[in-house]
């Protein structure tokens, strides 16, 4: 006779079953729990009921917690006021931080108004440039741009990172799984560095895989601007590695014959990583823990022309952080983030771009070949894209505000915060955001395995009536999870979906109405660009459960939305049935185990959901007609009328912009005061500490 033991170890994505077989006969037998086979961590998972463990990863690892450096550098700036000091002043902040060490951290500017040449931070790391705070000490950037960058420098068009021969590369022969913390790397040109950075990756599919299809403008059909550039990291015989995930070494050995055993942090994110597609691993250089903090940057000033570097641009920089800043009037990007892992940008404030510069290239947070970004409890009022991924994978977007994106390219268009704008993003978490919306195109290239969890997201801006549409999932954008988000905008939006149905037809009706488009390949176009066709494949792996939207004036708790079936990369997200009998309930956050400290006492966590009833957030009569607000008094010449079904509470950016610093509920006017230690003192400003390790691990004998 044989007994079974059946444990069940609950979060691992989908629950890990042992049957362990005994003879009866047997002496009483003890167990021995392995904890390393379960390679994407053993700890639960918040998403484990209601996702399969194909569709996401844990977000734990985005981040870090921000040091509280108060050691100053043993030379501290003296600046000058006036503009003809902006050399001499950047001078003075270099020595500044040239003079820093691995204990002298510090570098004050103190209270007042300076005019700096752009500076870099250069490569020893972990020190400061901290301001007396953002009303107090302003730097108009006259020229350049202040970079936090590795030196040595590689990017992946440098001969020294390509495949078979570049003395910074590896091939990836070993270790695909999803979430494998060891890999082996064979052929590299030299050890791999021990606690720096590698970038991981693999060349693009070259046809749809009826899957998650990486793909970009160098493959045809594939994306709307076709032709070269606009594609990150490196080639391999002309075939762009777009997909790419920057790790952390934590131990490297050599195996002999230029093969090395690797332990990464965090493990594999992807789902689809083989050997066909050669896998490989590059070293770009490395800087750790430079921060930029309490202080106003103006480029109104600046010399500098719209390009390809950020005003603040963050390179090779591992854990490096931007808090508590007013930044004002950049070019391209207010912050631009290439080749970076585990950086945080938070607590601050971004207002317009120079010469009201808001075209197709006018980002406020971009990031290329980058991982584990945290960008949290940040306001961006007049800015054209919050944030753009352009590459990268495994970073939370949280608790963020965005008010009045402002586009010049054409009249009457909204536009949103992007979850992908190249090819290869994936496995990223929005959470938390009230944003007009977050979309997913095709101008680039294609994403996949994004989730958005409990954001409001209205699809609505006053004076637009194009694109205003909450969600966009363009053509190839696949396997998708939305749960617990609020959408649409009461009394706009007619209705649910605009969806293809075929690689020619779309049904639904006009996208700027509805509260989702899912794989058109433009608005309201199946033969947009070079894409020239709809795509099924974004509808029918799209997974939905929980939302809340002002069409249907309910919660959709549709247990065939919620579970996909499978394609390729991807499992079956579950059954209908299973969904059918699941209580409809959600974790509060999936990013947070618990009310996360900086979270101000007394307000309701988490602020929006299908099961937040007490919401704050209405919709204005008067001059702001159709904006959000919070009270009646914000209102000018009307009253607020609530909303949404009460499933919204303000996040404390939008408390931030309403109530300290007195915006418009429409975002319009002139720039705002902004201290992030006056906006959030009753529970002290956010630190950027990242949640711990999750507990309650069981195990259950049947």
């Amino acid at each position: 006779m044989i007994d079974q033991f059946l444990f069940l170890l609950a979060g691992f994505g989908l629950s890990a079953i042992v049957f362990l077989k005994f003879a009866a006969r047997r002496r009483p037998f003890q167990l021995f729990l392995l904890m390393a086979a379960f390679s994407l961590g053993a700890s639960a998972q918040n998403w484990s009921s209601f996702l399969d463990s194909s569709r996401a990863i844990n977000w734990n690892s985005a981040g870090f917690t921000i040091p509280n450096y108060s050691v100053n550098c043993s030379t501290q700036p003296s600046l000058a006021t006036g503009s003809g000091n902006a050399s001499a002043n950047a001078t003075a902040i270099q020595n500044a931080l040239n003079s820093c060490d691995s204990t002298h951290n510090v570098v004050n500017i103190p209270a007042g108004t300076y005019y700096v040449a752009g500076f870099n931070y250069g490569s020893q790391g972990h020190q400061v440039l901290r301001g007396a705070g953002p009303n107090s000490t302003t730097i108009y950037v006259t020229s350049g741009n202040i970079q936090m960058i590795s030196n040595p420098w590689t990017y992946g068009g440098n001969s020294d990172v390509l495949p078979p021969s570049g003395t910074n590369q590896c091939a990836w022969t070993a270790g695909y799984a999803q979430g494998a913390t060891t890999i082996t790397l064979s052929s590299c040109g030299s050890a791999p560095p021990l606690h720096q950075t590698l970038i991981l990756d693999q060349i693009n599919d070259t046809s749809d895989t009826g899957g998650v299809y990486v793909c970009d403008n160098t493959t045809s059909g594939c994306a709307v601007e076709a032709g070269p550039g606009d594609n990150e990291g490196r080639k391999t015989g002309g075939i762009t590695r777009d997909e790419q995930q920057v790790v952390y070494t934590t131990g490297v050995t050599s195996l002999g014959s230029g093969s090395y055993s690797v332990t990464i942090t965090p493990g594999v994110f992807f789902n689809n990583i083989r050997s066909g597609q050669q896998p490989g691993a590059w070293f770009p250089g490395f800087v750790q823990n430079d921060g930029i903090e309490n202080l106003t940057l103006d480029y109104s000033q600046t010399s500098t022309a719209d390009t390809d570097e950020g005003a603040l641009l963050l390179s090779n920089c591992y854990q490096c952080w931007v808090k508590n800043i007013r930044s004002m009037y950049a070019t391209r990007d207010h912050i631009n983030l290439v080749q970076s892992a585990q950086d945080v940008i938070r607590d601050s404030y971004f207002y317009q771009m120079k010469d009201n510069h808001h075209a197709s290239v006018s980002y406020t947070i971009e990031w290329t070949e980058s991982s584990g970004i945290l960008v949290e409890n940040n306001i961006f009022q007049q800015q054209t894209i919050p944030i753009v991924p352009q590459n990268g994978s495994g970073s939370v977007v949280s608790y963020n505000y965005s008010i009045d994106n402002i586009y010049n390219g054409a009249t009457g268009y909204m536009n949103a915060a992007y979850q992908n704008h190249n090819g290869g993003v994936a496995m990223n978490l929005w959470e938390g955001n009230n944003l007009s919306g977050i979309w997913s195109d095709d101008i680039h290239g294609s994403g996949s395995n994004g989730t958005f969890f409990r954001n409001m997201l209205i699809g609505w801006q006053a004076g637009a009536n194009q694109e205003t549409v909450p969600t966009i999932l363009r053509a190839l954008d696949r396997a998708f999870n939305y749960v617990g988000n609020v959408m649409g905008q009461p009394g706009y939006h007619t209705h649910y979906q605009t969806y293809a149905t075929s690689s020619s037809a779309t049904s639904g009706g006009s996208e700027s109405t509805g509260i989702y488009s899912i794989g058109l390949a433009g608005m309201d176009s199946c033969s947009s660009g070079s894409v020239g066709a709809c795509d099924t494949l974004p509808v029918s792996t799209l997974m939905r459960w929980g939302n809340y939207d002002t069409v249907t004036n309910g919660v959709k708790w549709d247990s065939t939305e919620a579970s996909p079936a499978a394609v390729t990369y991807v499992n079956a997200n579950f059954s209908s049935s299973y969904f059918g009998s699941l209580a409809h309930t959600l974790p509060a956050s999936l990013y947070y185990n618990s009310t996360p400290s900086w979270w101000p006492s007394g307000k309701a966590w988490p602020p929006i959901g299908p099961d937040v009833s007490t919401g704050n957030v209405g919709t204005c009569s008067g001059t702001y007609s159709g904006a959000q607000a919070t009270s009646s008094g914000q209102c000018t010449a009307g009253t607020l009328t609530a909303a949404w079904a009460s499933h919204v509470v303000s996040n404390p950016a939008q408390d931030c912009y309403l109530n300290v610093m007195h915006g418009a509920p429409d975002g319009t006017g002139g720039a705002l005061a902004f201290d992030a230690n006056q906006c959030y003192s009753s529970s002290g400003a956010p630190s950027g500490s990242g949640p711990g390790s999750p507990t309650g691990l069981t195990a259950v004998v049947q």
